[in-house]
């Protein structure tokens, strides 16, 4: 009886430890599918061919312009805090009407601009579109893998690590553009988050007239940008949230810089985490130096919203790895030492499996029939 309640809570310790293997892997390999909402809401996340949208106000006045496929109820929050919400679509152009200004944001628990110790801090930036660029520059709008556009997520991660703040930026490529894009992109922001950046950018460059992109800033020119948040992903508000914070903060030093926030029907894989955003800087037809330069403008004002939250990014995934490894192998010696009833018989056990020749375990060798 006694041997058979031993059995019992050794099989309950191996269930454990498959357990714990179980999170193992669900926190470091398993990549989460896309949400199905965004997936059957989806069509395109933009409409190729080098065509943009017109999206305007019921009274004809253009609100913004861009490459990413429109639809009605997608919104937009224009520099100015004022939201609009697209009530019609006909073609290339959309109308919208105004819902008024946004209410103001509430304090983070801790200041905004308050800058925590930089070693605990780190940004990752990716690239779903990896072949866009920019013909003032490129001489090209695409090149496969090797796109202008990764030159701007370079200033950007430069520009924080100016300030101090780890860059993890990734140069993987994602080629075809295609609508399977975000699906291979998925992986890449599932690896780098895995170093617990505080937060992460996937850097594009829009389509469509170069002026409503462009900006003066100290005698240079300068790419704006456009932040695009996912309005079906269910971190939706989370991000919204830290789009609208990064906007002030950014249009706070220079006025105009982020022109606006279009919250898009798609999920462009931001459920992943609560501070994930897509920066679109510029587009083809604006100068790649100026993208890099409103890249660069970017980065430098980000460290002030990384005060607040978020946990601490590098060696930690590593010593989480370490204790689940840990807890394995503990858990595997308590199953062998309650399963077996003694030390003794632990030792008999585990010389069984290994070959007792070779192998010493608190005591002296023995000779075993499976030794050479």
């Amino acid at each position: 009886m006694r041997a058979r309640s031993r059995y019992v809570l050794g099989l309950c310790v191996l269930v454990l430890v498959c357990a714990a293997a179980a999170a193992g892997y669900y926190r470091y390999l398993y990549v989460p599918p896309r949400p199905v909402l965004a997936t059957e809401a989806g069509g395109s996340e933009e409409i190729g061919g080098g065509r943009y949208v017109t999206v305007k106000d019921k009274s004809g006045n253009v609100i913004f312009t861009t490459g990413h496929a429109v639809n009605v109820e997608d919104e937009f929050i224009s520099e100015d805090e004022t939201r609009y919400r697209v009530v019609k679509v006909e073609g290339d152009t959309a109308t919208a009407e105004s819902l008024g200004r946004m209410e103001a944001l509430l304090e983070f628990p801790a200041p905004v601009g308050a800058e925590a110790s930089a070693g605990s801090r780190a940004v990752a930036i990716y690239h779903t579109h990896s072949d866009e660029s920019y013909i003032p520059g490129d001489n090209s709008d695409s090149i496969p893998a090797k796109g202008g556009v990764l030159d701007v997520g370079t200033s950007l991660a430069q520009a924080l690590k100016e300030k101090g703040i780890k860059a993890i930026h990734s140069l993987t490529p994602h080629d075809p553009h295609d609508a399977g894009a975000y699906d291979r992109s998925r992986r890449t922001a599932v690896q780098l988050l895995k170093d617990r950046p505080q937060a992460l950018f996937d850097v594009h460059r829009d389509a469509g007239p170069a002026e409503p992109y462009l900006e003066e800033v100290s005698g240079q020119t300068v790419t704006k940008a456009m932040i695009v948040v996912g309005r079906t992903n269910p971190k939706y508000n989370a991000n919204l949230d830290f789009a609208r914070r990064l906007m002030s903060a950014v249009n706070s030093k220079y006025p105009g810089l982020v022109k606006g926030i279009f919250m898009g029907k798609a999920d462009f894989n931001q459920d992943l985490s609560d501070r994930s955003l897509l920066l679109e800087m510029g587009t083809e037809k604006t100068p790649k130096e100026a993208a890099e330069r409103g890249a660069a403008l970017i980065g430098s004002v980000v460290p002030s919203l990384l005060g607040a939250a978020g946990g601490p990014s590098g060696q930690a995934s590593g010593r989480s790895i370490a204790w689940i490894l840990g807890l394995a192998v503990a858990a595997t010696f308590i199953y062998l030492w309650v399963s077996t009833g003694s030390w003794d018989e632990m030792r008999s056990k585990i010389l069984g499996w290994f070959g007792s020749g070779g192998v010493k375990v608190g005591g002296g060798r023995k000779n075993g029939s499976g030794g050479a």
